[in-house]
């Protein structure tokens, strides 16, 4: 369900007419409904005529045959016949000292913040 003017914010130009139009054949449905500051509301859904009217439409509009795909289609990989072990899925260890810097905190203002949360002021 959308309000109104939810659709009119969209930039389709004579909704409010569409709209009525749809309302009036029966493939749409108004629901009263209530905005976040309290103001009434009218809320639209499809109705189940509505419904079998899309339905109808995408039957038609469907092509016969399936549009072929652009990809191309898998070929099936040659393997070693090792078993993969996913080496770059541990975790990361880096090397001797690259996280040393974590032992230090950073400057924000006059605030050094560090890496456990604590904030001390910068003496």
């Amino acid at each position: 369900m959308a309000p109104s003017n939810a659709l009119v914010k969209t930039g389709i130009g004579g909704v409010h007419e569409t709209l009525r139009w749809l309302v009036k054949q029966g493939y749409v449905q108004e629901h009263p409904g209530l905005q976040s500051n309290g103001a009434a509301s009218v809320l639209h859904s499809l109705s189940s005529k509505g419904q079998a009217a899309l339905r109808k439409a995408d039957a038609a509009a469907a092509p016969e045959s399936p549009v072929p795909s652009i990809a191309m289609p898998r070929a099936a990989r040659e393997t070693s016949g090792s078993v993969y072990m996913g080496e770059e899925l541990r975790p990361f260890t880096g090397r001797a000292g690259s996280m040393d810097a974590m032992k230090h905190p950073s400057r924000f203002g006059e605030n050094l913040r560090h890496a456990d949360g604590s904030i001390t002021p910068v003496t």
